[in-house]
């Protein structure tokens, strides 16, 4: 059993956000077991006979005492809607296998895309991305996420995004959407309209 993993791209051979993973697979296995890993999220892994024009996924799962893994195709699949549903229990703060209350939370979608769970008040996470939302000018994502994802870290710290706490209310001041994770870095021209968020 590897209870805990992390899903990494691979583009044009090479692994994306390295660094910000093996950062968060640390901080998670200390989390987990109470010690520092002895082992690297990455090692074992060779990147052989891997085709440069595609994008790969990249599934570590790792365990105290070593990791399992496993590489496929992967073609962007980004939802363009969201249902806001609320939560004030629900936690995800290290990348488990065990996804139960994220995939109820998921069911709850209707005829949207995925759902945008709302914690306390504040806007946190989709079920497998982190948002960033804009008003034109400046681009935030929520200082609440349910998943500090390494896409997100990247950005934090290139200053390319801002951290603010964002309320259901608040989303009135913005004029698009869109979300990022490992697999689905920012992209200027995917900001969805804000209209495409339900209540």
């Amino acid at each position: 059993m590897y209870p805990l993993f992390e899903s990494v791209c691979i583009e044009n051979s090479q692994i994306k956000n390295e660094q910000y993973h093996e950062a968060r697979f640390r901080a998670s296995y200390m989390q987990q077991y109470k010690t520092h890993p002895t082992y690297s999220l990455f090692d074992g892994i060779h990147l052989t006979n891997l085709d440069k024009a595609l994008k790969y996924k990249l599934r570590i799962g790792y365990k105290q005492h070593g990791t399992r893994f496993s590489i496929s195709e992967y073609e962007n699949s980004i939802p363009t809607s969201l249902q806001l549903v609320n939560d004030d229990t629900i936690s995800y703060a290290v990348k488990r296998n065990n996804r139960k209350k994220l995939n109820n939370l998921f069911k709850q979608r209707g005829h949207c895309d995925d759902v945008l769970i709302v914690k306390n008040g504040f806007i946190t996470d989709a079920t497998y991305s982190n948002i960033l939302l804009t008003d034109g000018k400046h681009i935030v994502t929520p200082s609440t996420p349910l998943l500090e994802g390494t896409c997100r870290a990247r950005l934090l710290d290139e200053n390319k995004v801002t951290e603010k706490r964002i309320t259901e209310a608040d989303l009135q001041q913005f004029e698009s959407f869109q979300l990022i994770n490992a697999l689905n870095d920012f992209d200027d021209t995917r900001w969805i309209s804000i209209k495409n968020i339900h209540r």
